[in-house]
Protein backbone atom coordinates (compact mmCIF):
# COMPACT_ATOMS: atom_id res chain seq x y z
CA UNK A 1 0.00 0.00 0.00
CA UNK A 2 1.38 3.35 -0.94
CA UNK A 3 0.54 4.86 2.34
CA UNK A 4 2.06 1.99 4.08
CA UNK A 5 5.11 1.93 1.90
CA UNK A 6 5.46 5.61 2.40
CA UNK A 7 5.39 5.20 6.15
CA UNK A 8 7.79 2.37 5.84
CA UNK A 9 10.06 4.48 3.61
CA UNK A 10 9.93 7.33 6.12
CA UNK A 11 10.74 4.97 8.89
CA UNK A 12 13.73 3.65 7.01
CA UNK A 13 15.00 7.17 6.20
CA UNK A 14 14.87 8.24 9.90
CA UNK A 15 16.64 5.16 11.08
CA UNK A 16 20.26 6.64 10.92
CA UNK A 17 19.42 9.38 13.53
CA UNK A 18 18.72 6.83 16.21
CA UNK A 19 21.69 4.62 15.52
CA UNK A 20 25.36 4.71 16.56
CA UNK A 21 26.10 7.38 13.91
CA UNK A 22 24.09 9.93 15.89
CA UNK A 23 26.04 9.12 19.04
CA UNK A 24 29.31 9.60 17.15
CA UNK A 25 28.21 13.03 15.91
CA UNK A 26 27.37 14.18 19.40
CA UNK A 27 30.72 12.90 20.73
CA UNK A 28 32.59 14.73 17.95
CA UNK A 29 30.81 18.00 18.81
CA UNK A 30 31.57 17.59 22.50
CA UNK A 31 35.24 16.87 21.80
CA UNK A 32 35.45 19.98 19.61
CA UNK A 33 34.02 22.16 22.39
CA UNK A 34 36.36 20.68 24.98
CA UNK A 35 39.34 21.37 22.71
CA UNK A 36 38.32 25.03 22.29
CA UNK A 37 37.84 25.44 26.04
CA UNK A 38 41.25 23.92 26.81
CA UNK A 39 42.94 26.20 24.27
CA UNK A 40 41.39 29.26 25.93
CA UNK A 41 42.33 28.16 29.42
CA UNK A 42 45.88 27.27 28.45
CA UNK A 43 47.06 30.88 28.47
CA UNK A 44 45.61 31.45 31.96
CA UNK A 45 47.16 28.44 33.68
CA UNK A 46 50.28 30.32 35.06
CA UNK A 47 48.10 33.11 36.46
CA UNK A 48 45.62 30.64 37.95
CA UNK A 49 48.48 28.78 39.61
CA UNK A 50 49.91 32.02 41.05
CA UNK A 51 46.47 33.17 42.11
CA UNK A 52 45.77 29.89 43.89
CA UNK A 53 48.93 30.32 46.03
CA UNK A 54 47.98 33.74 47.53
CA UNK A 55 45.15 34.52 49.94
CA UNK A 56 41.91 35.86 48.57
CA UNK A 57 41.27 39.52 49.45
CA UNK A 58 38.22 41.70 49.17
CA UNK A 59 37.93 44.47 46.61
CA UNK A 60 36.42 46.91 49.03
CA UNK A 61 35.95 47.14 52.77
CA UNK A 62 32.21 46.61 52.27
CA UNK A 63 32.16 43.36 50.27
CA UNK A 64 34.12 40.39 48.91
CA UNK A 65 36.19 40.35 45.80
CA UNK A 66 33.87 37.94 43.95
CA UNK A 67 30.16 37.61 44.55
CA UNK A 68 29.20 33.95 45.12
CA UNK A 69 25.67 34.65 43.88
CA UNK A 70 26.91 35.76 40.45
CA UNK A 71 27.49 33.46 37.49
CA UNK A 72 31.32 33.86 37.60
CA UNK A 73 33.55 35.15 34.80
CA UNK A 74 31.15 33.88 32.13
CA UNK A 75 28.57 36.56 33.00
CA UNK A 76 30.14 40.01 32.55
CA UNK A 77 26.84 41.77 33.02
CA UNK A 78 26.31 40.15 36.42
CA UNK A 79 29.87 41.07 37.45
CA UNK A 80 29.38 44.72 36.46
CA UNK A 81 26.14 44.89 38.39
CA UNK A 82 27.83 43.36 41.43
CA UNK A 83 30.77 45.81 41.27
CA UNK A 84 28.46 48.82 40.92
CA UNK A 85 26.34 47.69 43.84
CA UNK A 86 29.47 47.26 45.96
CA UNK A 87 30.65 50.76 45.00
CA UNK A 88 27.33 52.30 45.92
CA UNK A 89 27.18 50.38 49.17
CA UNK A 90 30.76 51.40 49.99
CA UNK A 91 30.19 55.10 49.34
CA UNK A 92 26.91 55.46 51.21
CA UNK A 93 28.13 53.65 54.33
CA UNK A 94 30.45 55.02 57.00
CA UNK A 95 34.17 54.54 56.53
CA UNK A 96 35.30 51.25 58.06
CA UNK A 97 38.89 51.90 59.04
CA UNK A 98 39.49 48.40 60.42
CA UNK A 99 38.38 46.75 57.18
CA UNK A 100 40.40 49.26 55.13
CA UNK A 101 43.54 48.54 57.15
CA UNK A 102 42.91 44.77 56.98
CA UNK A 103 42.70 44.90 53.20
CA UNK A 104 46.06 46.66 53.03
CA UNK A 105 47.68 44.08 55.31
CA UNK A 106 46.30 41.25 53.19
CA UNK A 107 47.72 42.81 50.02
CA UNK A 108 51.17 43.00 51.59
CA UNK A 109 50.91 39.52 53.09
CA UNK A 110 52.45 37.87 50.02
CA UNK A 111 55.82 36.24 50.49
CA UNK A 112 57.37 37.83 47.42
CA UNK A 113 56.92 41.08 45.55
CA UNK A 114 55.21 39.20 42.69
CA UNK A 115 52.56 37.82 45.01
CA UNK A 116 52.01 41.26 46.52
CA UNK A 117 51.54 42.74 43.04
CA UNK A 118 49.14 39.92 42.16
CA UNK A 119 47.10 40.75 45.27
CA UNK A 120 47.09 44.43 44.39
CA UNK A 121 46.11 43.77 40.77
CA UNK A 122 43.32 41.48 41.92
CA UNK A 123 41.90 44.21 44.13
CA UNK A 124 42.26 47.01 41.60
CA UNK A 125 40.58 44.94 38.87
CA UNK A 126 37.53 44.47 41.07
CA UNK A 127 37.31 48.10 42.23
CA UNK A 128 34.45 49.93 40.54
CA UNK A 129 34.57 53.25 38.73
CA UNK A 130 33.07 55.18 41.65
CA UNK A 131 35.60 54.00 44.19
CA UNK A 132 38.40 54.40 41.61
CA UNK A 133 37.42 58.04 41.10
CA UNK A 134 37.53 58.61 44.88
CA UNK A 135 40.97 57.06 45.31
CA UNK A 136 42.39 59.03 42.37
CA UNK A 137 41.10 62.27 43.87
CA UNK A 138 42.54 61.40 47.28
CA UNK A 139 45.97 60.67 45.77
CA UNK A 140 45.87 63.97 43.92
CA UNK A 141 45.02 65.83 47.12
CA UNK A 142 47.96 64.27 48.97
CA UNK A 143 50.38 65.50 46.31
CA UNK A 144 49.99 68.90 47.99
CA UNK A 145 51.98 67.66 51.02
CA UNK A 146 55.43 68.02 49.37
CA UNK A 147 54.64 71.68 48.69
CA UNK A 148 54.14 72.31 52.42
CA UNK A 149 57.88 72.71 52.85
CA UNK A 150 57.95 75.38 50.15
CA UNK A 151 55.07 77.18 51.88
CA UNK A 152 56.36 76.90 55.46
CA UNK A 153 60.08 76.94 54.67
CA UNK A 154 63.04 76.05 56.82
CA UNK A 155 63.63 78.64 59.61
CA UNK A 156 67.30 79.32 58.94
CA UNK A 157 68.47 82.93 59.09
CA UNK A 158 65.79 84.36 61.33
CA UNK A 159 65.83 81.59 63.94
CA UNK A 160 69.42 80.42 63.90
CA UNK A 161 70.06 82.13 67.23
CA UNK A 162 67.32 79.95 68.75
CA UNK A 163 69.34 76.87 67.79
CA UNK A 164 72.39 78.38 69.46
CA UNK A 165 70.49 79.06 72.68
CA UNK A 166 68.16 76.00 72.70
CA UNK A 167 69.49 73.17 70.49
CA UNK A 168 66.64 70.82 71.43
CA UNK A 169 63.95 73.34 70.49
CA UNK A 170 65.87 74.14 67.33
CA UNK A 171 65.98 70.51 66.21
CA UNK A 172 62.25 70.11 66.89
CA UNK A 173 61.58 73.22 64.80
CA UNK A 174 63.59 71.69 61.96
CA UNK A 175 61.61 68.44 62.16
CA UNK A 176 58.34 70.36 61.98
CA UNK A 177 59.43 72.49 59.01
CA UNK A 178 58.45 69.79 56.43
CA UNK A 179 61.42 70.53 54.20
CA UNK A 180 63.07 73.63 52.87
CA UNK A 181 62.47 76.27 50.25
CA UNK A 182 63.10 75.12 46.70
CA UNK A 183 64.50 78.47 45.56
CA UNK A 184 66.79 80.80 47.56
CA UNK A 185 65.08 83.74 49.20
CA UNK A 186 67.97 86.12 48.56
CA UNK A 187 70.72 86.29 45.97
CA UNK A 188 73.25 86.95 48.75
CA UNK A 189 72.72 83.45 50.12
CA UNK A 190 75.59 82.23 47.94
CA UNK A 191 77.95 85.18 48.46
CA UNK A 192 81.14 84.54 50.37
CA UNK A 193 81.12 88.03 51.90
CA UNK A 194 77.50 88.83 52.50
CA UNK A 195 76.22 92.05 54.03
CA UNK A 196 76.54 92.53 57.77
CA UNK A 197 73.99 90.45 59.62
CA UNK A 198 71.64 92.02 62.16
CA UNK A 199 68.82 90.57 64.19
CA UNK A 200 65.98 92.58 62.78
CA UNK A 201 62.53 91.51 61.73
CA UNK A 202 60.46 89.11 63.77
CA UNK A 203 63.15 88.32 66.35
CA UNK A 204 65.61 90.98 67.46
CA UNK A 205 68.27 90.89 70.14
CA UNK A 206 67.59 94.53 70.92
CA UNK A 207 65.39 97.32 69.62
CA UNK A 208 66.34 99.70 66.86
CA UNK A 209 66.66 102.55 69.37
CA UNK A 210 69.19 100.59 71.43
CA UNK A 211 71.11 99.67 68.29
CA UNK A 212 71.25 103.33 67.21
CA UNK A 213 72.47 104.39 70.67
CA UNK A 214 75.14 101.70 70.61
CA UNK A 215 76.37 102.76 67.18
CA UNK A 216 76.53 106.39 68.29
CA UNK A 217 78.47 105.43 71.41
CA UNK A 218 80.95 103.44 69.37
CA UNK A 219 81.51 106.37 67.02
CA UNK A 220 82.06 108.92 69.78
CA UNK A 221 84.23 106.73 72.01
CA UNK A 222 87.97 106.61 71.46
CA UNK A 223 88.23 103.21 73.07
CA UNK A 224 88.36 100.05 70.94
CA UNK A 225 85.08 98.31 70.23
CA UNK A 226 86.22 95.15 72.00
CA UNK A 227 86.53 97.08 75.26
CA UNK A 228 83.08 98.63 74.84
CA UNK A 229 81.58 95.23 74.15
CA UNK A 230 83.32 93.75 77.21
CA UNK A 231 81.79 96.50 79.32
CA UNK A 232 78.35 95.53 78.02
CA UNK A 233 79.02 91.91 78.94
CA UNK A 234 79.99 92.94 82.47
CA UNK A 235 76.90 95.10 82.77
CA UNK A 236 74.68 92.25 81.55
CA UNK A 237 76.19 89.86 84.10
CA UNK A 238 74.92 92.11 86.89
CA UNK A 239 71.34 92.02 85.57
CA UNK A 240 69.61 89.19 87.43
CA UNK A 241 66.10 89.66 86.05
CA UNK A 242 64.01 87.33 83.91
CA UNK A 243 65.00 83.88 85.17
CA UNK A 244 61.41 82.65 85.53
CA UNK A 245 60.48 83.40 81.93
CA UNK A 246 62.33 80.35 80.61
CA UNK A 247 59.70 78.11 82.19
CA UNK A 248 57.44 79.07 79.30
CA UNK A 249 60.00 77.72 76.87
CA UNK A 250 59.53 74.27 78.41
CA UNK A 251 55.82 74.54 77.61
CA UNK A 252 56.75 75.29 74.01
CA UNK A 253 59.00 72.23 73.81
CA UNK A 254 56.18 70.03 75.14
CA UNK A 255 53.84 71.43 72.47
CA UNK A 256 56.46 70.78 69.79
CA UNK A 257 56.76 67.15 70.89
CA UNK A 258 52.96 66.85 70.80
CA UNK A 259 52.72 68.09 67.21
CA UNK A 260 55.62 65.87 66.17
CA UNK A 261 53.70 62.90 67.56
CA UNK A 262 50.59 64.02 65.65
CA UNK A 263 52.60 64.17 62.43
CA UNK A 264 54.03 60.66 62.89
CA UNK A 265 50.58 59.29 63.78
CA UNK A 266 49.12 60.83 60.60
CA UNK A 267 51.83 59.13 58.53
CA UNK A 268 51.07 55.77 60.15
CA UNK A 269 47.34 56.28 59.60
CA UNK A 270 47.90 56.82 55.87
CA UNK A 271 50.31 53.97 55.20
CA UNK A 272 48.33 51.37 57.16
CA UNK A 273 45.76 50.78 54.38
CA UNK A 274 47.34 52.27 51.26
CA UNK A 275 49.91 50.76 48.93
CA UNK A 276 52.49 51.99 46.44
CA UNK A 277 52.41 50.24 43.07
CA UNK A 278 56.18 50.24 42.64
CA UNK A 279 56.90 49.54 46.32
CA UNK A 280 54.17 47.07 47.11
CA UNK A 281 55.73 45.32 50.09
CA UNK A 282 56.53 48.52 52.01
CA UNK A 283 54.18 49.29 54.88
CA UNK A 284 56.25 52.28 56.13
CA UNK A 285 56.50 54.24 52.87
CA UNK A 286 55.09 57.47 54.33
CA UNK A 287 57.47 57.36 57.28
CA UNK A 288 60.24 57.05 54.71
CA UNK A 289 58.90 60.17 52.98
CA UNK A 290 58.91 62.09 56.26
CA UNK A 291 62.46 60.85 56.99
CA UNK A 292 63.61 62.34 53.67
CA UNK A 293 61.79 65.60 54.42
CA UNK A 294 63.29 65.85 57.93
CA UNK A 295 66.81 65.17 56.63
CA UNK A 296 66.48 67.83 53.92
CA UNK A 297 65.13 70.32 56.48
CA UNK A 298 68.06 69.76 58.84
CA UNK A 299 70.54 70.10 55.97
CA UNK A 300 68.81 73.30 54.83
CA UNK A 301 69.11 74.79 58.31
CA UNK A 302 72.75 73.81 58.67
CA UNK A 303 73.57 75.31 55.28
CA UNK A 304 71.48 78.43 55.95
CA UNK A 305 73.43 79.55 59.02
CA UNK A 306 74.65 83.10 58.19
CA UNK A 307 78.19 82.50 59.52
CA UNK A 308 80.70 79.73 59.00
CA UNK A 309 82.84 80.41 62.08
CA UNK A 310 81.38 81.50 65.40
CA UNK A 311 82.42 81.16 69.02
CA UNK A 312 79.85 80.79 71.79
CA UNK A 313 80.48 81.67 75.44
CA UNK A 314 78.13 80.81 78.32
CA UNK A 315 78.52 83.53 80.92
CA UNK A 316 77.22 83.78 84.48
CA UNK A 317 78.16 85.63 87.63
CA UNK A 318 80.60 83.83 89.92
CA UNK A 319 80.57 83.79 93.73
CA UNK A 320 83.50 85.11 95.71
CA UNK A 321 86.14 82.40 95.58
CA UNK A 322 89.91 82.06 95.64
CA UNK A 323 91.67 80.21 92.84
CA UNK A 324 95.08 78.63 92.84
CA UNK A 325 97.81 80.71 91.28
CA UNK A 326 99.08 77.74 89.27
CA UNK A 327 95.79 77.38 87.41
CA UNK A 328 96.19 78.20 83.70
CA UNK A 329 95.71 81.90 83.07
CA UNK A 330 93.81 82.46 79.85
CA UNK A 331 93.17 86.17 79.74
CA UNK A 332 95.70 88.23 77.86
CA UNK A 333 94.99 91.76 78.98
CA UNK A 334 95.68 92.82 82.55
CA UNK A 335 95.55 96.27 84.09
CA UNK A 336 98.86 97.19 85.81
CA UNK A 337 99.15 100.52 87.70
CA UNK A 338 101.95 102.79 86.53
CA UNK A 339 102.99 106.00 88.35
CA UNK A 340 103.27 109.15 86.23
CA UNK A 341 104.43 112.59 87.43
CA UNK A 342 102.32 115.72 87.10
CA UNK A 343 103.92 119.20 86.62
CA UNK A 344 104.04 121.65 89.54
CA UNK A 345 101.73 124.11 87.81
CA UNK A 346 98.86 121.73 88.18
CA UNK A 347 99.56 120.95 91.82
CA UNK A 348 97.85 124.09 93.11
CA UNK A 349 100.54 124.73 95.79
CA UNK A 350 101.77 128.34 95.85
CA UNK A 351 105.54 128.83 95.48
CA UNK A 352 105.75 131.37 98.35
CA UNK A 353 104.70 128.84 100.94
CA UNK A 354 108.31 128.06 101.76
CA UNK A 355 107.78 124.32 101.43
CA UNK A 356 109.71 122.33 98.87
CA UNK A 357 107.63 121.69 95.81
CA UNK A 358 106.22 118.15 95.69
CA UNK A 359 105.67 116.01 92.65
CA UNK A 360 102.13 114.58 92.76
CA UNK A 361 101.46 111.27 91.06
CA UNK A 362 98.37 109.67 89.53
CA UNK A 363 97.73 106.04 88.76
CA UNK A 364 97.41 105.31 85.05
CA UNK A 365 96.42 101.78 84.02
CA UNK A 366 98.19 100.24 81.08
CA UNK A 367 97.35 96.98 79.38
CA UNK A 368 100.17 94.48 79.62
CA UNK A 369 99.79 91.21 77.71
CA UNK A 370 100.28 88.02 79.66
CA UNK A 371 101.99 85.01 78.13
CA UNK A 372 99.93 81.86 77.72
CA UNK A 373 101.58 78.54 76.99
CA UNK A 374 100.15 75.24 75.80
CA UNK A 375 101.51 71.78 76.54
CA UNK A 376 104.18 72.24 73.87
CA UNK A 377 105.39 75.44 75.52
CA UNK A 378 104.66 77.70 72.53
CA UNK A 379 103.04 81.08 72.98
CA UNK A 380 99.80 81.23 71.04
CA UNK A 381 96.61 83.24 70.81
CA UNK A 382 93.59 82.44 72.91
CA UNK A 383 91.57 80.65 70.20
CA UNK A 384 94.42 78.30 69.32
CA UNK A 385 95.01 77.60 73.00
CA UNK A 386 91.36 76.76 73.63
CA UNK A 387 91.19 74.53 70.56
CA UNK A 388 94.31 72.68 71.72
CA UNK A 389 92.77 72.41 75.17
CA UNK A 390 94.10 72.91 78.69
CA UNK A 391 94.77 69.90 80.88
CA UNK A 392 93.39 71.29 84.09
CA UNK A 393 91.35 70.21 87.08
CA UNK A 394 91.29 71.99 90.39
CA UNK A 395 89.40 73.30 93.36
CA UNK A 396 88.47 76.76 94.53
CA UNK A 397 88.24 78.02 98.10
CA UNK A 398 85.31 79.94 99.50
CA UNK A 399 85.27 81.63 102.85
CA UNK A 400 82.48 80.16 104.92
CA UNK A 401 81.99 83.43 106.81
CA UNK A 402 81.56 85.46 103.63
CA UNK A 403 78.12 85.80 102.00
CA UNK A 404 77.89 84.87 98.35
CA UNK A 405 75.48 84.80 95.40
CA UNK A 406 75.63 83.60 91.82
CA UNK A 407 73.51 83.52 88.69
CA UNK A 408 70.73 80.96 88.34
CA UNK A 409 70.37 81.41 84.56
CA UNK A 410 73.33 82.08 82.23
CA UNK A 411 73.43 84.24 79.14
CA UNK A 412 75.26 83.74 75.88
CA UNK A 413 77.91 85.76 74.09
CA UNK A 414 78.38 84.95 70.41
CA UNK A 415 81.34 86.19 68.39
CA UNK A 416 80.83 85.55 64.65
CA UNK A 417 83.28 85.84 61.80
CA UNK A 418 81.75 87.82 58.96
CA UNK A 419 80.87 85.96 55.76
CA UNK A 420 80.88 82.29 54.83
CA UNK A 421 83.51 80.00 53.37
CA UNK A 422 83.54 78.54 49.87
CA UNK A 423 82.57 75.07 51.11
CA UNK A 424 79.69 76.62 53.06
CA UNK A 425 78.39 78.31 49.91
CA UNK A 426 78.69 75.02 48.01
CA UNK A 427 76.76 73.27 50.79
CA UNK A 428 73.88 75.70 50.23
CA UNK A 429 73.77 74.76 46.55
CA UNK A 430 73.82 71.05 47.39
CA UNK A 431 71.07 71.49 49.97
CA UNK A 432 68.84 73.17 47.38
CA UNK A 433 69.45 70.31 44.95
CA UNK A 434 68.56 67.75 47.60
CA UNK A 435 65.42 69.70 48.48
CA UNK A 436 64.30 69.61 44.85
CA UNK A 437 64.95 65.85 44.71
CA UNK A 438 62.93 65.24 47.88
CA UNK A 439 60.09 67.35 46.48
CA UNK A 440 60.02 65.33 43.24
CA UNK A 441 60.25 61.97 45.04
CA UNK A 442 57.47 62.92 47.46
CA UNK A 443 55.17 64.03 44.66
CA UNK A 444 55.75 60.76 42.79
CA UNK A 445 55.06 58.70 45.91
CA UNK A 446 51.72 60.32 46.68
CA UNK A 447 50.64 60.34 43.03
CA UNK A 448 51.21 56.57 42.74
CA UNK A 449 49.62 55.66 46.08
CA UNK A 450 46.60 53.38 45.68
CA UNK A 451 43.45 52.65 47.71
CA UNK A 452 43.55 55.93 49.68
CA UNK A 453 40.09 57.19 50.53
CA UNK A 454 39.12 60.86 50.55
CA UNK A 455 38.42 60.68 54.30
CA UNK A 456 41.98 59.58 54.99
CA UNK A 457 43.41 62.20 52.63
CA UNK A 458 41.53 65.09 54.27
CA UNK A 459 42.46 63.93 57.76
CA UNK A 460 46.13 63.60 56.91
CA UNK A 461 46.28 66.96 55.14
CA UNK A 462 44.77 68.74 58.14
CA UNK A 463 47.05 67.01 60.64
CA UNK A 464 50.33 67.32 58.73
CA UNK A 465 49.83 70.93 57.63
CA UNK A 466 48.57 71.83 61.09
CA UNK A 467 51.69 70.33 62.66
CA UNK A 468 53.92 72.32 60.31
CA UNK A 469 52.14 75.64 60.81
CA UNK A 470 51.69 75.37 64.56
CA UNK A 471 55.26 74.11 64.93
CA UNK A 472 56.53 77.31 63.33
CA UNK A 473 54.20 79.45 65.47
CA UNK A 474 55.42 77.74 68.65
CA UNK A 475 59.06 78.26 67.65
CA UNK A 476 58.46 81.96 67.03
CA UNK A 477 56.62 82.30 70.33
CA UNK A 478 59.46 80.65 72.25
CA UNK A 479 62.00 82.90 70.55
CA UNK A 480 60.04 86.04 71.36
CA UNK A 481 59.62 85.02 75.00
CA UNK A 482 63.30 84.22 75.30
CA UNK A 483 64.48 87.44 73.69
CA UNK A 484 62.61 89.57 76.22
CA UNK A 485 65.32 88.83 78.79
CA UNK A 486 68.20 89.63 76.38
CA UNK A 487 69.90 86.24 76.79
CA UNK A 488 72.42 86.80 74.00
CA UNK A 489 74.98 89.44 73.11
CA UNK A 490 76.32 89.19 69.61
CA UNK A 491 79.14 90.82 67.69
CA UNK A 492 80.28 90.29 64.08
CA UNK A 493 84.01 90.70 63.45
CA UNK A 494 86.01 90.82 60.25
CA UNK A 495 88.93 88.57 61.20
CA UNK A 496 89.86 85.73 63.52
CA UNK A 497 92.36 87.96 65.30
CA UNK A 498 89.60 90.41 66.23
CA UNK A 499 87.51 87.53 67.56
CA UNK A 500 90.43 86.53 69.80
CA UNK A 501 90.68 90.12 71.03
CA UNK A 502 86.99 90.20 71.97
CA UNK A 503 87.31 86.93 73.87
CA UNK A 504 90.44 88.21 75.64
CA UNK A 505 88.55 91.26 76.85
CA UNK A 506 85.68 89.15 78.18
CA UNK A 507 87.99 86.73 80.01
CA UNK A 508 89.75 89.71 81.63
CA UNK A 509 86.59 90.56 83.59
CA UNK A 510 86.71 89.45 87.22
CA UNK A 511 83.71 87.81 88.84
CA UNK A 512 82.53 85.81 85.81
CA UNK A 513 82.15 82.10 85.11
CA UNK A 514 82.75 81.58 81.38
CA UNK A 515 82.20 78.26 79.62
CA UNK A 516 83.88 78.14 76.22
CA UNK A 517 85.06 75.18 74.13
CA UNK A 518 84.68 72.74 77.03
CA UNK A 519 86.60 74.88 79.56
CA UNK A 520 85.30 76.46 82.77
CA UNK A 521 87.07 79.77 83.36
CA UNK A 522 86.63 81.77 86.57
CA UNK A 523 88.32 85.16 86.95
CA UNK A 524 90.38 84.44 83.86
CA UNK A 525 91.78 81.12 85.11
CA UNK A 526 90.77 77.67 83.87
CA UNK A 527 89.59 75.46 86.73
CA UNK A 528 87.91 72.59 84.87
CA UNK A 529 87.67 70.94 81.47
CA UNK A 530 84.76 68.70 80.44
CA UNK A 531 83.40 66.81 77.45
CA UNK A 532 80.96 69.10 75.65
CA UNK A 533 78.88 66.25 74.22
CA UNK A 534 78.17 64.85 77.67
CA UNK A 535 77.05 68.16 79.13
CA UNK A 536 73.33 68.81 79.43
CA UNK A 537 73.87 72.44 78.42
CA UNK A 538 75.03 71.26 75.00
CA UNK A 539 71.50 69.94 74.31
CA UNK A 540 69.25 72.18 76.39
CA UNK A 541 71.28 75.34 75.93
CA UNK A 542 70.11 78.21 78.05
CA UNK A 543 67.48 76.01 79.70
CA UNK A 544 70.30 74.27 81.56
CA UNK A 545 71.79 76.15 84.48
CA UNK A 546 75.32 77.55 84.58
CA UNK A 547 78.24 75.39 85.57
CA UNK A 548 77.97 74.57 89.24
CA UNK A 549 81.37 75.44 90.65
CA UNK A 550 80.10 74.57 94.14
CA UNK A 551 81.12 70.96 93.51
CA UNK A 552 84.68 72.22 93.07
CA UNK A 553 84.51 74.52 96.09
CA UNK A 554 86.16 73.89 99.44
CA UNK A 555 84.77 75.96 102.31
CA UNK A 556 87.51 77.49 104.42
Amino acid sequence: MPSKSGLITAGKSAQPFSSSAAVGAIAADAFSRIRILCRRLGSSVPYLYLYSSVPRVSASPGGPLSNPDSNGLNSSQSANLTTSSLDVQYLIELFDWKAWRGRGEQIRSGVSRAQCLANLGNVLSAVGSLQSAETNGASGALTLLPTAGALIGAPTKELWVVYKLMPLAGVLSMLLSLGGNIVPTEASDYELKASRFSYGGMIATHSQEEEAEEMEERKQSAEPDSKIFAARVEQRSKDMRGGQRFLRVWYGIVLQCFWLGVLLAACWFTQSGSTLVWWCKSWWWMWFWYLMVAASSILENVAGVPFTRQWTLRVSRAPRVRISEDAPLLRQLKQTPMLHSIPNESSGIPASSGKPPSTPTVQVFEEVPLVRRTASGRSTEILDALEAGFNCKGQVIRDGNEPWSSSRVPFYVIISLEGISGSHAMLRVVSKAITVGVFAAGTAMFASAQLITISVALTVLCLVLGAGVFGRVIAMWMASEMMKTKPVLHRVVKSRGLAAEYIDRILAIDGLVVEVMGHVIVNGRCIQRYNQWLRLSNWLGILAGPYNIQKLTVVN
